[in-house]
């Protein structure tokens, strides 16, 4: 086992630059445009930075970063760190009336757009922006200059709903980015290997892709959208550029484990994530050409993509669900009762958070921030995190997801987990995907099942078969056949569409 590196004062830069000296002629970042050394990275964003120095962009500031996949976004991500601020990252695909308030509700006030996307007034384009930087590098090779930022200060905003809607800046520093990458043996990247770059940066699993491969030397390679969704290009993709680590959400998983289970047979690491992984899937992966190590991860974007981890070696034949694991590096986790009392393994209870992965806050929301980052009565006064989600502790001491507290419904009196439910209808052999979602407001409220049948027909005697493991209020009462499950652009299980289809089929 190789030691793992301490960065406790050190930013996110201060690290590349580490790298580039020490490799500075390896391949830092690949595309099929472009490919860009350690030693080139950091001359440009280093330039770059010198520009936004020289505009006034410093230490507390953040700048809004809109562009698509490519060795120049994350070259402006790095400058914007190397100039001392935080980066806003904006998802192209999102409206311009959402993309304008995040902007305003981050505090950003500049804006760097990419090639090929239009400005909004006042927003700079990348390239006007590096045709002012001049060409001069400092110090000839990978330039460098003395540190901006530390540890503590904010690496980025990263905008996400939750269960209000409204959405909410997260604040994540430097060290926690550090951490994630840096601080788990477990799924440790190293310079030998090629980590997919798949996710949007305005998706929390782009942290780990970006700064998992550029702070520990490998290379970052950029996946085409079209191949990440193919079930049937994606492995000889994988195989034919080398690509040893990739993290992906589990319902884009559900999807390739579905069709195509043995796409992953190439990888070092597999990492599924976002929602909880279906049994059934995990199953057809692993007896097919599974990846060298698959595992579990768990993490809201409060606690930087993932907090805890588990190897997924085998799924009993009677499980319900894949455990979530133990806290990675230096974190914590506790499972309490409304008290904040610990609960005994077995018992349900809510899932608290801690250690050096957790955000800073939610941005300009500080009642907000002090109702969901708690001090824990019994460390000292350490921050929590509260992540809403119902967890158990099994009897080897693994965290094993039950379901959000926003999942738990009250149908007929009777309090109900979608979780449990949607779990249980994974493990029968004639459903290969299942989304249960709450339809009906009080009386008539109900379960609706939405599911992808193993073969046509195959679900007529789903009621029956979940009488003998659920108990009759948990049984959906409606179940509706379905092609699949469809996926948001993220990756993750598009309810907001289940649910307009389901509007839709009560107005006919």
């Amino acid at each position: 086992m190789r030691p793992r590196p301490e960065h406790s004062l050190d930013a996110i830069p201060d690290i590349v630059a580490r790298v580039a000296l020490a490799r500075p002629d390896a391949v830092a970042i690949e595309s099929a445009e472009e490919t860009i050394t350690y030693r080139d990275l950091c001359v440009r964003s280093d330039r770059l930075a010198r520009r936004l120095r020289s505009m006034g962009v410093g230490r507390g500031d953040v700048v809004g970063v809109l562009a698509e996949r490519s060795v120049a976004q994350v070259t402006v991500l790095l400058a914007v760190l190397r100039a001392g601020a935080a980066y806003l990252p904006l998802d192209p695909a999102d409206p311009v009336a959402r993309r304008r308030l995040l902007v305003e509700r981050a505090g950003a006030d500049l804006v760097l757009v990419g090639g090929g996307l239009e400005p909004e007034p006042g927003w700079l384009c990348v390239d006007e922006l590096e045709s002012r930087a001049g060409e001069r590098p400092e110090h000839g090779g990978a330039a460098w200059r003395a540190p901006v930022s530390g540890a503590d200060d904010p690496a980025y905003v990263m905008f996400t709903s939750g269960s209000t809607g409204r959405p909410k800046g997260v604040v994540v520093p430097h060290r926690a980015v550090i951490h994630l990458v840096t601080g788990e043996e477990d799924v440790a990247v190293g310079p030998g290997d090629v980590v997919a770059f798949a996710s949007n940066i305005a998706f929390d699993a782009a942290t780990y892709e970006i700064w998992g491969a550029l702070l520990n030397g490998a290379v970052l390679h950029v996946v085409p959208r079209d191949v990440l969704l193919s079930t049937f290009s994606l492995g000889r993709y994988l195989a034919e550029h080398g690509i040893t680590v990739m993290i992906m959400t589990a319902a884009l998983f559900h999807l390739h484990a579905r069709l195509a289970p043995g796409n992953f047979a190439s990888l070092r690491h597999l990492l599924v994530g976002g929602e909880a992984m279906h049994p059934e899937a995990v199953r057809a992966v692993l007896a097919t050409a599974p990846p060298a190590l698959l595992h579990n991860v768990y993490g809201p974007t409060e606690a930087t993509t993932f907090v805890t981890v588990h190897r997924v070696r085998a799924v009993p034949p009677a499980a319900t669900s894949v455990p979530i694991g133990r806290p990675i590096g230096k974190a914590s986790a506790y499972v309490m009762d409304d008290a904040l009392r610990p609960v005994p393994a077995g018992v349900v209870g809510e899932l608290y958070v801690g250690g050096p992965g957790l955000a800073i806050g939610y941005r300009g929301e500080p009642a907000l921030t002090a109702a969901r980052f708690v001090a824990h009565a019994g460390g000292d006064g350490d921050r929590l995190y509260r992540t809403g989600d119902h967890v158990r502790w099994t009897g080897d001491h693994l965290l094993d997801f039950v379901g959000r507290s926003d999942d738990q419904v009250k149908i007929r009196g009777f309090r109900i987990e979608i979780g449990e439910v949607e779990g249980t209808l994974t493990t029968l052999t004639s459903v290969r995907e299942a989304v249960v979602l709450v339809h009906g407001e009080g009386a008539a409220r109900s379960l609706v099942a939405f599911v992808v049948p193993d073969r046509e027909g195959a679900t007529r005697t789903l009621a029956a078969d979940l009488a003998t493991l659920l108990p009759p209020q948990m049984i959906p009462a409606t179940t509706i056949e379905v092609p699949g499950i469809p996926l948001t652009r993220n990756g993750k299980v598009d309810r907001a569409a289940l649910r307009a289809g389901l509007d839709r089929r009560g107005e006919r």
